[in-house]
């Protein structure tokens, strides 16, 4: 055989192989077709049955935990990429992958501390990689309570140095909480300051006297140690700019 036939032959063959697979369905089908909906693209769905999470109230201090119970229920592997707080006395654990129609855990943990006599609201934001949903929504929330209210809720000197700075504290216990305040721990107001403290009938009444007597400045928190289980001791923050 020559070499004119040998190249016919390849030629003819290159060209019916080319009209062969031109008649074959492509592997995957293109953007048209799923835009058309003949096909459906494999995503996934982050659900939650019970995305808003409420507690009773609590005594400040107390730490309150909750898991929320999340669901693909896609057809494609669901990523958790980040969750987001926005405070920080609040953290998060979480499962990071969750496989179609099965569920996961996002653990919120809560510190009340700093929130007494306030409500805690809390959004949080969790981070997917569902394109529907990239940035899902939970929230918490929840009354907390003081174990004793402080009029005025804190001490502030100002003036000459040489005048005298006395402050009266009413500090009134929460009726749905028992205590007794049991000590004083000035901390690094030990030499600046001098407390007495006197037990009312309903309430604990707190003198806070300045001891400095010189030009200068001070701040520090005044510790009251109490019997509570959970409560060991109350904050009133003391502060002083004295001319």
């Amino acid at each position: 055989m020559n070499s004119f036939k040998v190249f016919l032959y390849i030629t003819i063959g290159l060209i019916f192989a080319s009209f062969v697979h031109s008649t074959d369905p492509p592997l995957f089908p293109n953007n048209q077709l799923f835009e058309t909906g003949e096909f459906t693209q494999a995503l996934p769905q982050i659900t939650c049955d019970v995305d808003d999470f409420r507690f009773s109230q609590v005594l400040e201090g107390i730490i309150v935990t909750h898991t929320y119970k999340v669901k693909n229920s896609g057809d494609a592997l669901l990523q958790i990429l980040k969750v987001k707080t926005g405070c920080g006395c609040s953290t998060v654990s979480y499962d990071n992958e969750i496989l179609p129609g099965k569920s996961g855990n996002i653990t919120l943990r809560i510190n009340t501390d700093g929130y007494g006599g306030k409500q805690y609201n809390e959004i949080i934001h969790v981070m997917t990689n569902d394109p529907n949903t990239p940035d899902f929504k939970l929230t918490a929330s929840g009354p907390v309570a003081s174990l004793a209210i402080f009029s005025p809720k804190g001490v502030s000197f100002k003036g000459k140095c040489t005048s005298l700075h006395e402050a009266l504290v009413t500090i009134t216990p929460n009726n749905d909480y028992s205590f007794e305040i049991t000590g004083i721990n000035l901390g690094n107001l030990k030499d600046k300051i001098a407390c007495t403290l006197t037990k009312k009938e309903s309430a604990y009444v707190l003198s806070v006297l300045n001891q400095m007597k010189t030009p200068g400045r001070y701040w520090g928190k005044i510790i009251l140690n109490t019997d509570h289980q959970t409560k060991k001791q109350l904050d009133l923050w003391v502060s002083a700019n004295l001319k």
